[in-house]
């Protein structure tokens, strides 16, 4: 019988009462046969943190679990925190709003099982709302328009990452190896745009057309709200400015025009506050 590594499916929950449940059944769920789950609350002031008790205490019999409920830290520190307390030799990660797609799991790891010189894969994911209804096949197509076509290329992916970030969270699979070189940024509120442009700088990353995880949509994801808008614009500016240096004078070039097009709407911003007051 063939023996499959550990993989590490790692669960950072914030808020999110009504879908954390799903969430950690879909990791049960899948059919993957050797996996730990590892889940951090991240100061949640709703009933997230009982609800994850009593599944917790559910189900502790039927996989390795462990889980830690704390004061609020931020994603990336959650992020880093998750990946200290696992101990697979893959990790993913799958967001409390969020759930995977039987098989989803196997899928990837069957991709880096035949490229074994990347450290990475990320796929596609469907799109829901609120009310678990589908709203879009593609997170990557149908909701952030990309074109997966560039994904299958090394030169085309780094361009497209540049150009065009447009991956949802939830549908990437990492060495652990991988983290030996990098750590999210714990001042960002938004995590995996460095991650990617890092990555793709030494073609590690590969892509997987497949749909892997249910991306929800439900207006009040953490990116998505008002007060995080500045704060994420810098955020974006800042991982071009931190992976510029990876990069050749062509990726360079876009990289700079990014940066120049993500400050133009916070000067705009700046400009109508200051005629408001």
């Amino acid at each position: 019988m063939k023996e499959y590594p550990l993989i590490s499916v790692l669960v950072p929950a914030y808020n999110h009462e009504k879908y954390v449940g799903k969430t950690l059944n879909s990791v049960l769920e899948d059919q993957y046969p050797n996996k730990e789950l590892v889940i951090i609350d991240d100061g949640s002031t709703d009933d997230t943190t009982r609800i994850i008790e009593d599944w917790v205490n559910l189900h502790k019999d039927e996989m390795e679990i462990k889980f830690q409920s704390r004061k609020n830290g931020g994603i990336t520190k959650t992020l880093n925190d998750l990946i200290y307390l696992s101990n697979g030799e893959y990790i993913l990660f799958i967001h409390s709003d969020d759930y995977l797609v039987a098989g989803g799991i196997m899928k990837r790891y069957d991709y880096l099982q035949e490229h074994p010189e990347k450290l990475a894969v990320f796929a596609d994911c469907f799109v829901i709302d609120k009310e678990d209804k589908k709203i879009h096949n593609s997170g990557l197509s149908d909701f952030y328009y990309a074109d997966k076509s560039k994904y299958l290329n090394p030169d085309t992916l780094r361009k497209e990452i540049i150009t065009n970030w447009s991956v949802p969270g939830g549908t990437i699979m990492v060495k652990k190896e991988a983290y030996k070189q990098f750590r999210y940024n714990e001042d960002f509120i938004i995590e995996d745009l460095d991650f990617y442009l890092y990555f793709a700088s030494k073609n590690l990353i590969g892509f997987l057309d497949e749909a892997v995880s249910a991306y929800r949509v439900h207006g009040e994801n953490t990116c998505m709200k008002d007060e995080n808008w500045i704060k994420v614009q810098k955020d974006i500016i800042n991982s071009y400015k931190r992976n510029l240096k990876y990069y050749n004078f062509r990726f360079k070039s876009w990289m700079i025009l990014k940066i120049l097009l993500n400050y133009k709407p916070l000067v705009a911003h700046a400009i109508s506050r200051k005629f408001r007051k």
